[in-house]
């Protein structure tokens, strides 16, 4: 997913050098302050990296803006399945590290995915079952569709199938994404404080 080194420090297209760099010092000088935090610590010092490396893009001459996604803007997104997966996480009735776990199985063993979440026993095959008929019936987004989703995908925060989850949830309840985010525990309140996030829009 491609996005524009602006959006990762959180300021709109072709915004000033001088306004790319105030952002990256501010925004770096809050993560640092999470350097004692032991579930914050690894991610502030990835998306400072992140940071760093998209006002270097931007301080370059020949930097003109890129694409938000690979030419195609988040609006022009067409709609589709949710993965198996992905309900599973949503509904509650599996977490991401058992999805994970799952997943890894499946690429070993060639398994369907269904198969795998059966026979480890995260899931009945009544379940399975229901599951697989309601993912017949959701349309979501093929990929992120808002702003802050993709810069947390870009900095590396959480991935696109945790936003991709919460684009699902939001259909329903009606929340900002990072709100979403956040009461799952996948990203913690203090880092998208340090990164400027709004979560009441």
């Amino acid at each position: 997913m491609d996005i524009s080194p602006y959006a990762i420090l959180g300021l709109m297209d072709n915004a000033p050098v001088a306004d790319a760099q105030a952002a990256f010092d501010r925004i770096s000088a809050a993560l640092q302050l999470l350097a004692d935090d032991d579930k914050n610590c690894s991610l502030a010092k990835k998306a400072i990296a992140k940071m760093a490396d998209a006002l270097s893009q931007i301080k370059d001459a020949g930097f003109h803006g890129a694409p938000i996604s690979g030419g195609e803007s988040a609006r022009d997104s067409y709609y589709t399945h949710p993965r198996l997966g992905q309900i599973c996480v949503a509904s509650g009735l599996i977490s991401m590290e058992q999805l994970s776990e799952a997943v890894e199985e499946q690429i070993a063993s060639g398994i369907p995915l269904g198969e795998v979440l059966q026979d480890k026993q995260f899931l009945s095959p009544i379940q399975l079952e229901g599951l697989l008929l309601g993912q017949e019936m959701i349309d979501v987004p093929s990929q992120c569709t808002d702003p802050d989703g993709r810069r947390l995908i870009a900095l590396d925060i959480v991935t696109e199938d945790m936003v991709l989850i919460a684009q699902m949830e939001q259909k329903s309840l009606n929340q900002p994404l990072v709100s979403l985010l956040e009461r799952r525990g996948w990203v913690d309140e203090r880092l998208t404080h340090a990164l400027e996030m709004d979560r009441h829009n």
